[in-house]
C-alpha cells in the first residue's frame, strides 16, 4: 500500500507538471479580458498546486523531503525574495498587482523546485520533449494557415482572423517557435532512425515556414506591424527608474506607471507619441525597471548557473537532448535582448532548464548536482539518481518534518487559491460587461459592474469602468426631457456614484496617470452640474500632468477646460507646454490660436495659424476651414506678415476648438460633490437601474 501511494503520489506530480509545459502554448479561454496571458497563468498555477500536495503525500509517505540541488536554485531564490520585496515595497497592493507578473515569477520558482527533485530519467523527459514538440508543430501549422488566410471564409469569429493564436499575439507565437527551434533541429540531425529523424524534421519545417510567414506580417509598414518600446527609450525609463528604487525597482506589474513617468519627450516626435506601453523594449531593460539592479543581476546568476551545469566535462558525453534544450535556453536569452517576454516565453525558459536539470541527474559526474534528503535530525547528501530508503527506527520523531511543511502548504494553496478564484469570477462578470456595453445594454452593463465589483472591489479598472457607466446612465436619462422627481434622484445618484468610483480608482493605484484623467473628465462634464467640480477637475489635471509630464494632450485637455472657464491666460499657458512638448501637434496650436484671440492677441494667432497650416494637408476640410479663419484674423492686424514655410508633417489630430462644457437641463437640481476623502472600496448604495 505504501508503495502505491509513493508511486502514484510522483506520477501525479510529474504528470500535471509535464501538462503545464506540454499544453500552455495552445491554451486559452475566452472568460476573461485576457484570453491567454491570465488563462496560462491560471493554468500554471493549477497544476502547480496539484503538484505540490502530491509531492506533500509523497514526502508524508516516504516519511522524508527530498529536493534537488543545482546550480540555478539559489540564484532563484534569490530572485523570488527580489520579487517579493518589490511586490511588498511597491503600490499598489491589489490583485491586479499580485497576479500579474510577480505572481508568475513566484509560481515558476515552485514549479522549478519541484521539477528538478522529482524528474529524473532521461526516458520520461524525452517522451515530455515529443509530446511538446507536437504541440507545437500543431501551433506553428495554426500560424501558417492564418497567416495564408485560409480561417477568413470559416466566419467573423476571433478565432478565424490572422491575428488569432493560442499562444496569444502573434508576436508571442513567433517568440516561442523561435525558442523551440534547436530543439527540433539538433534532434533532426542527431537522431539515427530514420522515422524520427523524418518527424523531427517535419516538426523543424513546420516552424521554420511559420516563423518566416508571420514574422514577416510582423515587420514594418506590413499588416501586421509590430509595436515595441524603441531601445533608447526604454534604457532612459530605466535608468531614470534606478535613480530612486536601484535595488528592486518599482514593482513587477508597474512598469506602465514608470513608462508615463519617465517617457522621453523624443518619443513625441514619433508616431509612437500617444501610446502606452506595459512592458520595456526588451526583457533586461523590463527586469531592470521593474525588479532594479536586484533582479537582473539574480537573473543574470541563473543564467550563470545554468552554463556552468551545462558546461561539457571532459570524460563525459552531451547527449542530443542535452544539446537541444541548452541552444534553446541560449536562443530564449538572446530573443530576450530583442523583445520582453511574454508568460509562454518564460514558462518555456523555466521549462527547458528544468529538465536540463534533470537531464545531468544520470551523468558520471554529479558534483553540479546533488539531491539532500531533510528529515527532522539529519540533513544528508546523496547522488541525484540514487534511490535512498529513509531510516526513520532512530528517530524521535519519525516523518514529523514532511507534516510540518505540508499543513502550511496546503493552508497556503487554499489561501491562494481562494483569491485567485475571486479574481478569476469577477474578471468573468466584468467581461460580460464589456460585452453587454457594447451591446447598449446599460441597465445589465451597470448590475454586471456592480457584482463584479462585489466580488473582487480592489481593482481600479473595474472602478474605472463602473464610474463611467454610472456617468453615461445618469447624462442619458438627463437628455429623456421632463424629469419626475425619481428621475432628478436617480441622475443626482448616478453622478454621485460616479464621482465616488473614479476617485476610489485613484486611491487604489494614486501612480496611474490615466486613473486621474478619468477623475478629471467627470469633473469637467459636472462644472455646469455641481459646485467646485471645475477646481476639482483642474486639481485631477494637474495630478496627472505630474505623473505623465511628457503627455501633450493632457496639456490641451487641461487648456481646453481652462479656456472654457475663461481663464484665458492659464489657458494660453497649457496649450503653450502642449507645443513645446509635441512642435507638430497641430490641434495644439489651433486651440492656442483661440486662446490668442480671446485675449485680442491677434498677431500671436495669427502666427499660430500660420503654424497649423503648415502641419495639415493641404486640400482637406481642416485646411479649408483654417484658411477661413486665418482670413478672419487677418483682417484684424494693422498689416499681416508674410506667411512662414515650414515642413509639412502628417497631422496628429483633427482640428478642434476647446469644446464647451455640458449644459445642466433646465429641471435639474444643482448636484452636491464632496471634498475628496479616503473612501470605502465597496460598491454600496447603488441607484436603481434597469
Amino acid at each position: 500500500m505504501k508503495d502505491t501511494w509513493i508511486k502514484y503520489s510522483k506520477l501525479v506530480a510529474l504528470t500535471a507538471l509535464s501538462a503545464g509545459f506540454i499544453v500552455s502554448p495552445i491554451f486559452f479561454l475566452p472568460l476573461t479580458t485576457d484570453f491567454f496571458s491570465f488563462q496560462k497563468q491560471v493554468l500554471l498555477l493549477i497544476v502547480t498546486a496539484i503538484a505540490l500536495i502530491a509531492w506533500s503525500i509523497h514526502n508524508i509517505v516516504t516519511k522524508a523531503v527530498r529536493i534537488t540541488l543545482s546550480p540555478m536554485l539559489l540564484p532563484l531564490i534569490l530572485f523570488s525574495g527580489v520579487v517579493i520585496t518589490s511586490l511588498a515595497t511597491n503600490p499598489p497592493q491589489t490583485p491586479d498587482s499580485w497576479f500579474g507578473r510577480g505572481a508568475l515569477y513566484l509560481i515558476l520558482a515552485v514549479y522549478y523546485l519541484l521539477t528538478t527533485s522529482l524528474i529524473k530519467a532521461p526516458k520520461t523527459i524525452k517522451k515530455i520533449v515529443n509530446l511538446f514538440l507536437l504541440v507545437t508543430s500543431g501551433l506553428a501549422l495554426w500560424g501558417i494557415l492564418s497567416s495564408l488566410g485560409a480561417f477568413e471564409a470559416l466566419g467573423t469569429s476571433f478565432l478565424t482572423a490572422k491575428t488569432f493564436s493560442p499562444a496569444g499575439s502573434m508576436l508571442s507565437l513567433v517568440g516561442f517557435l523561435i525558442t523551440t527551434l534547436p530543439i527540433s533541429l539538433v534532434l533532426a540531425f542527431k537522431t539515427k532512425a530514420s522515422a524520427k529523424k523524418m518527424q523531427y524534421f517535419l516538426a523543424a519545417g513546420l516552424t521554420i515556414s511559420a516563423i518566416i510567414l508571420v514574422g514577416f506580417q510582423l515587420l514594418p509598414n506590413q499588416q501586421l506591424a509590430v509595436t515595441l518600446l524603441p531601445k533608447l527609450a526604454g534604457w532612459s525609463i530605466a535608468i531614470d527608474t534606478l535613480k530612486s528604487k536601484v535595488l528592486f525597482g518599482a514593482g513587477p506589474s508597474n512598469f506602465i506607471n514608470q513608462f508615463t513617468r519617465f517617457k522621453p519627450i523624443s518619443l513625441n516626435q514619433t508616431n509612437l507619441w500617444a501610446v502606452n506601453f506595459a512592458t520595456s523594449s526588451n526583457e533586461y531593460l523590463h527586469l531592470l525597471t521593474t525588479l532594479g539592479l536586484g533582479g537582473l543581476v539574480t537573473f543574470g546568476l541563473m543564467i550563470t548557473g545554468f552554463l556552468k551545469l551545462t558546461k561539457h566535462e571532459p570524460g563525459t558525453r552531451t547527449t542530443a537532448l542535452q544539446l537541444a534544450l541548452k541552444l534553446s535556453v541560449l536562443t530564449t536569452l538572446v530573443l530576450g535582448l530583442f523583445i520582453p517576454f511574454t508568460t509562454l516565453i518564460w514558462i518555456t525558459l523555466v521549462s527547458y532548464l528544468s529538465l536540463a536539470v534533470g537531464l545531468n541527474k544520470g551523468k558520471t559526474n554529479t558534483s553540479k548536482i546533488k539531491d539532500i534528503i531533510l528529515t527532522i535530525s539529519a540533513i544528508t547528501m546523496v547522488d541525484s539518481s540514487q534511490e535512498v530508503k529513509v531510516d526513520t527506527s532512530t528517530q524521535t520523531f519519525p516523518g514529523i518534518l514532511p507534516w510540518l511543511l505540508a499543513v502550511p502548504t496546503i493552508i497556503g494553496i487554499s489561501l491562494v487559491g481562494f483569491n485567485v478564484g475571486k479574481t478569476y469570477a469577477a474578471e468573468i462578470i466584468f467581461r460580460n460587461s464589456l460585452i453587454a456595453a457594447n451591446q447598449n445594454l446599460g441597465g445589465e452593463t451597470y448590475n454586471l459592474q456592480i457584482k463584479a465589483l462585489n466580488t473582487q472591489s480592489s481593482i481600479d479598472r473595474y472602478r474605472v469602468a463602473y464610474s463611467n457607466t454610472n456617468f453615461a446612465l445618469a447624462n442619458s436619462l438627463s437628455q429623456q426631457g421632463e424629469l419626475t422627481d425619481q428621475d432628478q434622484q436617480t441622475v443626482t445618484q448616478l453622478v454621485q456614484q460616479a464621482v465616488r468610483e473614479a476617485r476610489v480608482a485613484t486611491q487604489i493605484n494614486p501612480l496611474k496617470a490615466s486613473n486621474w484623467e478619468n477623475l478629471a473628465n467627470i469633473y469637467r462634464q459636472l462644472v455646469n452640474f455641481a459646485e467646485g467640480s471645475d477646481e476639482f477637475a483642474i486639481a485631477s489635471y494637474t495630478q496627472a500632468i505630474q505623473l505623465d509630464p511628457a503627455n501633450p494632450r493632457l496639456r490641451l485637455d487641461l487648456g481646453g477646460l481652462l479656456f472654457s472657464l475663461e481663464k484665458f491666460p492659464e489657458a494660453e499657458d497649457r496649450f503653450l507646454e502642449a507645443v513645446q512638448l509635441k512642435p507638430d501637434y497641430a490641434n495644439a496650436y489651433y486651440n492656442l490660436a483661440q486662446s490668442y484671440k480671446s485675449q485680442e492677441k491677434y498677431l500671436e494667432a495669427y502666427q499660430a495659424l500660420q503654424q497649423v497650416g503648415a502641419l495639415i494637408e493641404p486640400g482637406t476640410e481642416d485646411a479649408t476651414k483654417l484658411q477661413e479663419e486665418i482670413t478672419q484674423v487677418q483682417a484684424m492686424l494693422p498689416q499681416a506678415p508674410a506667411q512662414t514655410g515650414a515642413d509639412k508633417t502628417d497631422p496628429t489630430t483633427q482640428l478642434t476648438k476647446p469644446s464647451p462644457l455640458p449644459e445642466a437641463p433646465a429641471d435639474l437640481e444643482p448636484i452636491e460633490i464632496e471634498e475628496p476623502a479616503v473612501l470605502e472600496k465597496e460598491a454600496t448604495d447603488s441607484a436603481e437601474v434597469n
